[in-house]
């Protein structure tokens, strides 16, 4: 067979801007025409009866050989491969080659074709691209219309600790967090049709499980059904952002406790100006009473006179940083009156054990302080086991070195210990360095303040002592406290009489509709020392609040009640104001009725009929304590 067309296709093949070679079956070259000559520095004279091999590079023959095979094989009738040749210069020239066999009447091959595309410049920015590719700090990709990666850069890798290979083995949304593929889905609607996107943001998994924040660009290509993504990672801007948002809470909590601070502080002064001259007027009313039963009013109202100044010296102590007045405590004493007050609060489920030995070594401290720290931890622990449990309170004394004070500047020496366990769920290990900053908490909204542990761990700070902490989850918790002691024992005395727990002018709201009940709150707790605002059900008694809400410092309130019954009010009161503290009553005291009242955020619960003194001790218990 020999080549020969018309003189028409002899000039398309000679004037075509492809390059086109013709050799026979053993690849020695039979004709080119003038485009091909041009893209190797040829003339057509040099190149007929050359090997086609000879202008190909060294590296990419064996895969043309192999090609060639299967066409001259039959295998496939034509391809595309891109190759090097090696232009007259010595260069390289990419060249983009269509293969085809022409064959004989029998089958037997003839010739092969090559159109042969300069390709050069092309590859040249293919390989600026892939190098841009590589080198970029931004994540860069390339994706299908189907969901797939095709490319990625090493960026990815860095970030995500994935290879390119497992990143293009499965569908990328397989890599994106389940709360966020809805989204994604919801985005790329938007992409297909061509319409670009910034600031796409999502999370994706990373190889050890972990989450990173991601803002995308995207480019989609409709013609190619790609598109091309700029991908930062933004996790650490995010985290700065939770962390302001968080510090800002913070701020607005301390301003909030700033003004409340100011409030007490205030109230605190007024009310040492009420006592004061009661005070003064005892030591005159002395000497001009002379039964024994008038002194013992008096030294009643004495020690009424001088809790309420101790109380305002606490509430000056926390709202304005003053000192609290130190003397000789016995901490058997101490936790006997904190017990006082702590039991009624707790649930009937939960069993306190106290070890308190004679002898235990006294130490100088203020009683309201050193009480507010054991309350603290009572209802700490109380709180960390809501199914019920058991609290353990032990004291001891021991003496300590150096190396078992974790705080540094301290001295070792004698110390009083005093731990409280419970039995409840434990603190979470992440948790353990936290609980002492002011306003961590991990309850609910309206359920805690975050601020016991760190009122707490400041007061014992400042009586020089300080707190350790065990817990493991599951395991119950150690709150234990150190303080430094004198190596002498307070003598046993006999509990003292016991005194109706007194006010200090705070104002209470009474709502009860019961009229008889509602005038012997308010004489008792009028006389207790306490202000008081009455109503006789709930509607009246939200109207009353709303009016007198910056005054009042606790809400009691039945539960049962007409017009609107003590639930609802106790949750428009808190919807008002979420920090206000209420107490419930009722007479029908199941476990449903007393578990509805603390859901809706009661913080204590009276059961109908009550002493006064359960009443007094259960109202300042709440007014008192830091949740």
């Amino acid at each position: 067979m020999t080549v020969s067309s018309s003189d028409a296709l002899r000039q398309t093949f000679r004037d075509v801007a492809i390059g086109m070679v013709i050799t026979d079956a053993d690849g020695q070259i039979v004709q080119t025409n003038d485009a091909f000559c041009r893209l190797l520095g040829y003339d057509e004279t040099a190149l007929c009866g050359r090997s086609i091999a000879s202008l190909i590079h060294a590296d990419d023959q064996a895969v043309d050989s192999r090609v060639l095979r299967e066409l001259l094989a039959g295998v496939r009738r034509s391809d595309v491969i891109t190759k090097r040749f090696v232009h007259a210069s010595g260069r390289e020239v990419w060249g983009s080659v269509n293969l085809s066999v022409i064959r004989e009447d029998d089958g037997t091959p003839a010739f092969i074709v090559r159109m042969t595309e300069d390709v050069t410049e092309r590859r040249r920015m293919q390989v600026e691209r892939d190098r841009f590719f590589d080198l970029s700090l931004d994540m860069l990709s390339i994706a299908n219309y189907d969901g797939w990666f095709t490319h990625v850069n090493p960026a990815w890798t860095r970030c995500l600790g994935w290879t390119a290979e497992e990143l293009t083995s499965r569908p990328l949304i397989e890599f994106v967090h389940p709360d966020d593929r809805d989204k994604v889905f919801a985005d790329r609607k938007k992409i297909f049709p061509g319409q670009p996107m910034r600031d796409i943001e999502n999370r994706y998994r990373c190889k050890d499980g972990s989450y990173r924040w991601l803002s995308w660009s995207v480019h989609p290509q409709v013609d190619t059904r790609q598109v091309i993504g700029v991908v930062r990672d933004i996790t650490e801007k995010k985290r700065d952002e939770a962390e302001r948002r968080l510090l800002e809470a913070r701020v607005a909590r301390a301003q909030r406790m700033e003004g409340i601070g100011t409030l007490a502080g205030g109230i605190a002064h007024d009310l040492n100006n009420v006592l004061a001259p009661i005070l003064l007027s005892i030591e005159v009313l002395k000497d001009e009473l002379g039964s024994d039963t008038q002194r013992e009013v008096l030294e009643t109202i004495e020690a009424s006179a001088r809790r309420g100044a101790d109380m305002v010296r606490q509430v000056l102590s926390y709202a304005r940083g003053v000192e609290g007045q130190r003397v000789t405590l016995s901490m058997s004493a101490v936790m006997r009156d904190v017990l006082r007050l702590v039991r009624d609060r707790l649930m009937s489920d939960v069993q306190i054990h106290t070890s308190l030995p004679e002898h235990l070594w006294t130490f100088a401290g203020d009683s309201t302080q050193i009480q507010q720290v054991m309350l603290n931890l009572l209802l700490n622990a109380k709180d960390a086991m809501p199914g019920g449990g058991a609290i353990t309170i032990a004291a001891r004394n021991v003496d300590l070195r150096s190396v078992d004070i974790p705080e540094p500047g301290l001295p070792p020496g004698a110390y009083l210990q005093i731990e409280v366990r419970d039995t409840g769920y434990g603190i979470l290990t992440e948790h353990l360095d936290k609980i002492f900053d002011p306003f961590f908490t991990t309850k609910g909204i309206g359920e805690g303040s975050g601020l016991g542990l760190s009122t707490s761990h400041a007061i014992v700070r400042s009586h020089g002592g300080f707190f350790q902490v065990e817990s493991s989850l599951g395991s119950g918790s150690i709150f234990r406290v150190s303080l430094p002691a004198s190596q002498s024992s307070a003598a046993p005395t006999p509990d003292p009489m016991p005194t109706m727990p007194q006010g200090a002018g705070q104002c209470i709201l009474v709502i009860d509709d019961e009229d008889s009940i509602r005038r012997l709150l308010q004489t008792t707790l009028r006389r207790a020392g306490y202000r008081v605002h009455v109503a006789s059900n709930g509607s009246e008694g939200v109207q009353q609040f709303t009016t007198h809400q910056a005054e009042i410092a606790l809400v009691l309130t039945d539960l049962m009640m007409p017009v609107m019954d003590g639930i609802e009010a106790i949750r428009t009161i808190r919807a008002i104001d979420a920090t206000m503290r209420i107490v419930a009553m009722s007479g029908l005291a199941t476990t449903e009725r007393r578990r509805d009242a603390l859901l809706e955020g009661a913080s204590d619960f009276l059961a109908k009929p009550f002493s006064a003194d359960s009443l007094l001790t259960t109202v300042r218990a709440a007014i008192l304590s830091i949740q």
